[in-house]
C-alpha cells in the first residue's frame, strides 16, 4: 500500500478512536502507537491496511479492555 494512503488511514483511525473514547486526538494517538494493532498496521502480513477504519478501532478498543 502506498505509504501516504496508509498514513491517512492511520489518521482516520486515530480520530475515530478519539471520538469513540471521548478523548483528545493526542491521547488517541498515544493509545494507537502503544497498541499491538497500531504496530501490526505497519506490517502488511496482518492485512490491517485492508480492513475498515471501524474494524481497526474496535480491535484497539478490545485490546484496551483486555
Amino acid at each position: 500500500m502506498n505509504e501516504m494512503v496508509l498514513w491517512r488511514k492511520m489518521g482516520r483511525v486515530v480520530m475515530q478512536l478519539a471520538t469513540q473514547l471521548k478523548i483528545s486526538p493526542k491521547e488517541a494517538l498515544l493509545i494507537f502507537y502503544n497498541s499491538e494493532v497500531g504496530k501490526m498496521m505497519h506490517d502488511p502480513k496482518y492485512g490491517y491496511e485492508l480492513m475498515s477504519d471501524t474494524y481497526i478501532v474496535n480491535d484497539i478498543i478490545a485490546e484496551l479492555r483486555g
